[in-house]
């Protein structure tokens, strides 16, 4: 996959997000906060922090196999999460960005081949700011790891959770792993006859699944 493929906008259209910045945010009154993350060797993950007018909500969407692909229609198997934050913790991982964004030297290219790198944004009516950069910067990783905390403290899906932890190692930073429940037994059924046949069949199945 060529460099410039690999993009936030990419990584997020596959989790089935609109994409990296959501249009309506830049019209919204209350900020949104958006991390992606790009562990070198374990699958991406987005976080965002929503200041609504309900509160303010947390999202983690954790890929369950790592990007390779940068077709436009690709959409990868996700681990999800939601969760509320108190305004105070908001106001906390906003000031961490704000800090790693100024201190961030936006003047030289950077390109993560190893360790994890990460593109946050900070959007709202008042205005977009970016930053991309890698997590060893010590502004940067204050943020990253202090995001993941949150995430990781106020998580209960162990996949989502696991996925943090992977992501939070590359900051040295190690979470238990949670144990993972067995996978659904699955049973497929192949129904033999004609198209009528089949159809009939599934309907009778829908019907009786539904009545209980």
């Amino acid at each position: 996959m060529r460099l410039e493929d690999y993009t936030s906008d990419a990584i997020c259209r596959a989790m089935s997000l609109s994409g990296f910045i959501e249009p309506s945010w830049t019209e919204a009154e209350r900020p949104t906060l958006r991390v992606v993350l790009t562990p070198s060797f374990h699958p991406e993950l987005c976080i965002t922090v929503a200041d609504g007018a309900g509160g303010v909500s947390l999202s983690v969407v954790a890929l369950a196999e790592k990007f390779s692909a940068p077709r436009a229609d690709i959409h990868l198997p996700t681990n999800r999460e939601q969760s509320q934050l108190s305004s105070s913790v908001f106001q906390e991982v906003s000031e961490l960005f704000q800090a790693a964004h100024a201190a961030f030297d936006s003047s030289r290219r950077y390109v993560c081949v190893d360790g994890m790198g990460s593109e946050s944004c900070l959007v709202s009516r008042a205005g977009t700011q970016r930053l991309h950069a890698h997590v060893s910067g010590q502004a940067t990783g204050r943020f990253i790891a202090r995001l993941i905390d949150v995430a990781w403290s106020g998580g209960r899906d162990p996949r989502v959770r696991n996925a943090l932890a992977r992501a939070a190692s590359y900051l040295e930073i190690k979470y238990p792993l949670d144990v993972l429940p067995p996978e659904p037994l699955v049973t497929r059924l192949a129904v033999l006859g004609t198209p009528d046949d089949r159809r009939d069949y599934l309907e009778m199945l829908r019907r009786r699944k539904k009545e209980g």
